[in-house]
């Protein structure tokens, strides 16, 4: 027996308050494509229908993933042979067309999405029309995060836009994640790093060299350096700097101590220094903040 197509997809009116959550979504969906079927799956409202002929241009961006099969996408002159664990992302303003391979059908889970925050990724270089095609690492992850979105459609949440929003921006933080080096990605590098910002946040040990903690874990302070960066967005320093800072504004908050004791306490070696550094990342010198945010 010929399987059938299985789809589902919705797409959104957009309200002032979506627009003014900085994300919001235009569609979403998943289909199952058998081999041998049609494609696209009828129903698209016109604009998004992806005609093979003439393929098709969007005003906003979309994230699909292939969970199962195979394919292909042109964007331009370029051509993608698509395979299950890859993800690829659509640009507004950017001709393209798609489909699976008639022999193995696929699988694909997709959102559209636009508004201030997604342009701002783009704009600084975290998403380019230049690399559209992703190799994913942690499908359990993408796919759980698809099914969130499909699964509040489905419920018909209440404030969906924003909820949806959420699972979207999580979802294109995997796929961010997916584009760094894959040395990055392993298993036992993420539990060194883990393992580092574990011990950094250690009250016990603030002041431990980093080279050191490097070494502890059997590598180069280079390449930890590197790596570190990679994981978290950080160089291991800038990491340990905002761990004391917020530490001290624990204290501060919470405690009676003196500034003094508070900078000591926070790993700081000068209460000077501290106190130069914590209103330079606050905005306001300690007793300051104390006085100001300190319910009294």
């Amino acid at each position: 027996m010929r399987r059938r197509v299985q789809t589902f997809f919705r797409y959104f009116p957009i309200s002032e308050r979506d627009r003014l959550w900085g994300l919001y979504l235009t569609t979403a969906g998943e289909s199952r494509i058998p081999p041998r079927s049609p494609y696209p799956p009828p129903g698209h409202p016109g604009g998004y229908h992806c005609d093979w002929k003439r393929g098709r241009v969007l005003r906003e961006y979309q994230f699909v993933y292939i969970s199962a099969g195979r394919g292909v996408l042109e964007m331009g002159r370029t051509r993608w042979r698509l395979a299950a664990g890859q993800a690829f992302i659509l640009f507004p303003g950017v001709r393209h067309r798609y489909r699976p391979h008639p022999r193995t059908g696929w699988s694909e889970h997709w959102v559209g999405c636009d508004g201030p925050v997604v342009r701002s990724l783009v704009r600084n270089g975290f998403f380019s029309p230049r690399r559209p095609v992703l190799r994913v690492r942690e499908e359990d992850l993408l796919l759980g995060a698809f099914s969130a979105v499909i699964d509040a459609v489905h419920a018909g949440r209440p404030a969906l836009q924003q909820v949806t929003a959420g699972a979207t921006l999580y979802i294109m933080s995997l796929l961010y994640s997916a584009q760094q080096p894959g040395q990055a990605g392993h298993p036992s590098v993420a539990r060194a790093i883990h393992e580092a910002m574990r011990g950094m946040a250690d009250p016990a040990q603030p002041g431990r060299p980093l080279p050191e903690l490097a070494h502890r874990l059997g590598v180069s302070y280079t390449w930890f350096r590197r790596m570190f960066a990679h994981h978290t967005g950080l160089s291991p320093h800038q990491y340990r700097i905002q761990i004391k800072v917020g530490r001290a504004r624990t204290l501060l908050s919470e405690t009676a101590l003196t500034v003094k004791e508070v900078a000591f306490r926070s790993g700081f070696e000068s209460e000077h220094y501290f106190s130069r550094l914590f209103k330079r990342k606050n905005g306001l010198a300690p007793g300051e903040w104390r006085r100001r945010m300190v319910p009294r």
